[in-house]
C-alpha cells in the first residue's frame, strides 16, 4: 500500500507538471511579476506615506494567491477531479461561477500560513530593506514597520479601530456584491480583506510583543521568577540542576520537536486543505460522504459542513419567522457567524477530511512533499555558489530574478502534487465505500492522467 500510494504520488504528479509546465509557467510568472510591480510601487508610494505602501503590500499576496489557485484549477482539470463526481451531482457551486468567491474562501488560510510559516516576515523584511536602501540606512523617512510599532506601542486603541473598520467595511462590500452580483464588488471584497487579513497579522505580531514586554516588569512575573529561584535551590540540595535541565527539555523542544511538527508534518498537511477548498464545495462534500461510507444521493442542499450558511440556515428554521429581539439576534449571528461559516471554518473542516485518508497514504504524501522541498532547498545552494559573494546592492537589485528562477519550477510542481494528493484522497474514498471491510485498497499500478 505505501509503494502504490508513493507510486501515484510521484508518476502522476510528473506527469501533470510535465503536460502543463508551459501554461503554469506562464501564470507563475505572471503572478510573479504582479508581485514584484505591486512590491515596487509600494516602496516608491511609501515616500508620501507608508500606509499607501502597507496597502499595496496586502495586494502582493494577492497576485501570489491568484497564480497558485488558477495553477491547482489546472492541475484538477487535467486530473479529472470534478470527473469523479457523480453525473447528476455535476453542478457548478459558487466557487465556478465567482472567482472572487473562491479567493475570499482560500485567502484567509493562505495568508495564515504565510504567517505562521515566515514567508509574511520575509517579504515585510524584504519591503523594509528596499526602502531602507531608498531612503538610507539613516534616514528618518518613516518605513512600514516603523508605522506599525508607532500605532501598536502608541495608539493601540487606533490600530484596533482600523481591524474593525476594515472588517465592517468589508461585510458591507460583501453584502453589496451578494445583492448586485457585481464582479468590480466582488474584486473589492477580496482587496479589502487582503488588507484586514494583513494588518491583523502583522498588527496583532505587533500587540503580542508589546504585551509581552509589558508582562516582563509585572510583579506576577517577578513572583514567578522567585518561585523558580526557590525551586531551583531546593533541587540543589539533591545534586540537581534544575534551571540547566529545563533549559536542555526547552530547547529539545524548540530545536527537535517543534520544527518537525511544523515544517515537516503541519505544513504539508495544512497546504493539502487548502488546496482542497479550491476544487469547490460538491468536490468536498461528495469526499465528506465517501469517508462516512453514505450514499451521495442521500445529500440534502445545505446538510453538507462545507454548504453555505444561508442553505444550512434554511433546512433548519422551523416555526414562524423571528420578530423583534429574535429577529435582531438573528441578523447580528448572520453578519458574524454567518461569515466565520462560510470563510473560516471550511478550512478546519477540510482539514479533518484529509487526515481521514488514513496514516499511510499520509506518510507517502508527507515524505514526497519534503523530497520536494530539499530539491527546492539543494538547488537554491547550488544556485548561491555559482553567483558567489556580493555586495547588498548586487542582492537589492539581482534577488528577484534569482528567487524566480530557484522557485518556479519547485513552486509549481509543489502545487501539481498537491492536486494529485488530494485526487487521491478522493480516490481512497471511494474505495472504502464499495469495500466497507478495508481500511484502504491498494492499487496495482500509478492512476492514469488526464
Amino acid at each position: 500500500m505505501l509503494t502504490a500510494d508513493l507510486r501515484i504520488l510521484v508518476v502522476d504528479t510528473g506527469r501533470v507538471w510535465w503536460r502543463l509546465l508551459p501554461q503554469i509557467l506562464a501564470i507563475y510568472l505572471l503572478g510573479w511579476l504582479g508581485s514584484e510591480l505591486t512590491l515596487r510601487v509600494a516602496v516608491i508610494l511609501g515616500d508620501i506615506s507608508p500606509w499607501f505602501a502597507l496597502i499595496l503590500f496586502a495586494f502582493n499576496f494577492l497576485c501570489v494567491l491568484v497564480a497558485a489557485v488558477l495553477i491547482l484549477n489546472l492541475a484538477g482539470r487535467e486530473l479529472g477531479i470534478r470527473e469523479l463526481l457523480p453525473p447528476d451531482e455535476r453542478t457548478v457551486d459558487d466557487r465556478d461561477q465567482s472567482f472572487s468567491r473562491l479567493l475570499a474562501i482560500t485567502l484567509l488560510p493562505f495568508l495564515s500560513m504565510y504567517a505562521a510559516f515566515g514567508q509574511v516576515s520575509e517579504s515585510a523584511y524584504r519591503l523594509l530593506t528596499q526602502q531602507s536602501v531608498r531612503y538610507g540606512f539613516l534616514s528618518d523617512q518613516v518605513t512600514v514597520t516603523g508605522a506599525l510599532n508607532t500605532l501598536a506601542n502608541e495608539h493601540l486603541p487606533r490600530l484596533v479601530a482600523l481591524v474593525v473598520g476594515l472588517y465592517l467595511l468589508r461585510r458591507l462590500v460583501d453584502h453589496l456584491h451578494d445583492r448586485t452580483g457585481s464582479r468590480v464588488l466582488g474584486l473589492g471584497v477580496v482587496l479589502i480583506e487582503s488588507f484586514f487579513l494583513l494588518m491583523l497579522i502583522l498588527g496583532g505580531i505587533r500587540v503580542f510583543q508589546t504585551f509581552g514586554l509589558w508582562l516582563r516588569n509585572r510583579a506576577f512575573v517577578q513572583w514567578l521568577v522567585m518561585i523558580k529561584d526557590r525551586l531551583a535551590e531546593f533541587f540543589s540540595i539533591f545534586a540537581i540542576d534544575l534551571p540547566a535541565i529545563l533549559t536542555t527539555l526547552t530547547e529539545f523542544f524548540t530545536d527537535q520537536i517543534w520544527p518537525l511538527f511544523v515544517d515537516v508534518l503541519s505544513q504539508p498537511l495544512l497546504w493539502l486543505a487548502v488546496a482542497a477548498l479550491v476544487f469547490g464545495s460538491k468536490v468536498l462534500s461528495l469526499a465528506e460522504l465517501w469517508r462516512k461510507g453514505q450514499p451521495y444521493a442521500t445529500r440534502v442542499p445545505g446538510a453538507s459542513i462545507f454548504a453555505r450558511y444561508s442553505d444550512k440556515r434554511a433546512i433548519r428554521r422551523l416555526g414562524p419567522p423571528p420578530h423583534g429581539v429574535r429577529l435582531a439576534g438573528r441578523q447580528v449571528q448572520d453578519a458574524f457567524f454567518g461569515d466565520l461559516n462560510d470563510k473560516y471554518l471550511p478550512t478546519f473542516h477540510s482539514l479533518r477530511l484529509v487526515l481521514r485518508a488514513g496514516v499511510l497514504f499520509l506518510g507517502s504524501y508527507v515524505l514526497v512533499y519534503s523530497l520536494v522541498l530539499i530539491a527546492q532547498n539543494y538547488f537554491s545552494v547550488l544556485v548561491h555558489l555559482i553567483t558567489g559573494g556580493h555586495e547588498v546592492t548586487f542582492w537589492v537589485r539581482w534577488e528577484p530574478l534569482l528567487d524566480v528562477v530557484q522557485n518556479a519550477p519547485f513552486e509549481t510542481l509543489r502545487l501539481c502534487l498537491l492536486a494529485v494528493a488530494f485526487r487521491r484522497c478522493l480516490e481512497l474514498f471511494q474505495q472504502r465505500v464499495a469495500n466497507p471491510a478495508a481500511s484502504e485498497t491498494p492499487t496495482g499500478q500509478a492512476a492514469a492522467v488526464g
